[in-house]
């Protein structure tokens, strides 16, 4: 599982939707997903922690980012998009009486950075040069745990063989040395992970039905709503269809 997919969706979500959304936003927010306001503070102090975090990072990290991903709109609009991807997640789960502990996060998070990484230090240096804090990498990681829980009651029997487990994790071990993690405690995870993209196959006729019942509406000054790419991507008239560069992270909202 590369970085960039990771970032670019919900954890291991690689899904398309066909729902409309809500045209309507809220007056003061950056986005709204049903009854749920996304506060412009909120997506300013990720978006202004997570370029401080890049600017910080050794330069040979940042330079593997693809051309403008670590520009200010680019990176306001990724953050806004998990952030509205973790609240349609986390209803879905509150209806369906799925419960993900702070445990559960931490845990799914350790896996990933470790299997993928080769420690969690590791993972949080790419992340940083991604534009990512450490201080919010619960928002892309609790949004990765969720899925992977909604998926287990939606297709419970959809997971790698133990042949295919036991492979990769001889992979992560090869790349990376003995890991902090034995096979019996990798293997739920690597059994996922393996056959994400199936997982998410099966999810997306409940992605769709969850964002039908929690309109996503963005505003204009941040882009628009995309459901076929479950993200928000430039608008005109927004800050990141502007050309040129951007100065400084912007997110007060005009009436």
């Amino acid at each position: 599982m590369k970085l960039s997919r990771l970032l670019a969706g919900v954890g291991m979500l690689v899904v398309v939707l066909a729902a409309g959304t809500a045209c309507t936003t809220h007056a003061g927010a950056a986005g709204q997903v049903g009854s749920h306001t996304i506060e412009t503070s909120q997506l300013r102090d990720i978006v202004s922690r997570g370029l401080a975090a890049s600017a910080a990072a050794p330069k040979a990290q940042t330079s593997q980012a693809a051309p403008g991903a670590l520009e200010p709109p680019a990176v306001q609009q990724r953050t806004l998009s998990s952030l509205v991807q973790l609240q349609l997640l986390s209803d879905e789960a509150r209806r369906r009486g799925i419960t993900v502990s702070d445990g559960d996060v931490a845990a799914y998070t350790q896996a990933f950075a470790v299997l993928q990484y080769g420690s969690p230090r590791a993972f949080q240096q790419q992340l940083a040069a991604a534009a990512v804090a450490p201080a919010d990498i619960d928002v892309i990681m609790r949004a990765g745990a969720l899925e992977s829980a909604i998926s287990d009651q939606v297709s419970p029997k959809l997971l790698a063989t133990e042949a295919e487990t036991r492979q990769a994790y001889n992979q992560s071990q090869g790349m990376f040395g003995r890991l902090p993690l034995t096979y019996a405690q990798a293997k739920p995870y690597l059994a996922r992970l393996i056959v994400a993209t199936e997982r998410a196959d099966a999810l997306r006729p409940v992605f769709a039905q969850a964002e039908k019942a929690n309109p996503v509406s963005v505003n204009p000054r941040f882009g628009r709503w995309d459901s076929g790419q479950f993200a928000v991507v430039a608008a005109d008239g927004s800050i990141a269809s502007r050309p040129g560069p951007t100065p400084a992270v912007d997110l007060s909202v005009q009436s």
